[in-house]
C-alpha cells in the first residue's frame, strides 16, 4: 500500500492579485494608470499552455467634442493603448517572454513565479460588446 501524494492546489485569488500587481507596473499612456478609467479583464488557466492567464483589454473612452465644426455628426472616437512603457515591469518581474503580436493586437508577457506559469495577455484595442458586433 503506498501513500497518495497530495498535489498541492494554487491559491488562484492569489494568482490573480499577483497578476493584477504586475499589470499596475505597465502604465496606461492615455490615462497614466489602469485605474483611471479602468479595462475589462479576464482570468483563467488556459489548459493548452498551463498558464495562469489576465487577460486585460483597455476601456475606451469618448473624445470630448469640440466646439464648432461644420455640422455633421461624426461617430465617436475612442482613445486606444497604443503606447506602453515596460521598463519598471522588466525591473521588477523576471520575464520569460515578452512577445507583441501586431496581427492579434496583443502583448504577451509571461514569467514563472511560485511554481506557476503566469501570462497577462496585454490587448490594445478595446473589447467589442455585443452591440459593436
Amino acid at each position: 500500500m503506498g501513500i497518495a501524494m497530495a498535489r498541492r492546489v494554487p491559491d488562484e485569488a492569489k494568482i490573480k492579485r499577483r497578476l493584477d500587481e504586475v499589470l499596475s507596473l505597465i502604465p496606461c499612456p492615455v490615462a497614466g494608470c489602469w485605474g483611471l478609467h479602468g479595462a475589462d479583464t479576464t482570468f483563467y488557466y488556459d489548459e493548452g499552455c498551463e498558464y495562469y492567464v489576465l487577460e486585460v483589454w483597455p476601456v475606451g473612452v469618448e473624445e470630448p467634442a469640440e466646439h464648432g465644426g461644420n455640422g455633421h455628426n461624426q461617430p465617436d472616437l475612442l482613445y486606444e493603448l497604443a503606447e506602453f512603457e515596460f521598463t519598471d515591469l522588466i525591473k521588477q518581474v523576471p520575464l520569460d517572454h515578452l512577445h507583441f503580436s501586431q496581427r492579434r493586437g496583443v502583448f504577451e508577457i509571461g514569467w514563472k513565479e511560485g511554481g506557476q506559469d503566469l501570462e497577462l495577455r496585454v490587448h490594445i484595442h478595446p473589447a467589442e460588446t455585443d452591440d459593436e458586433i
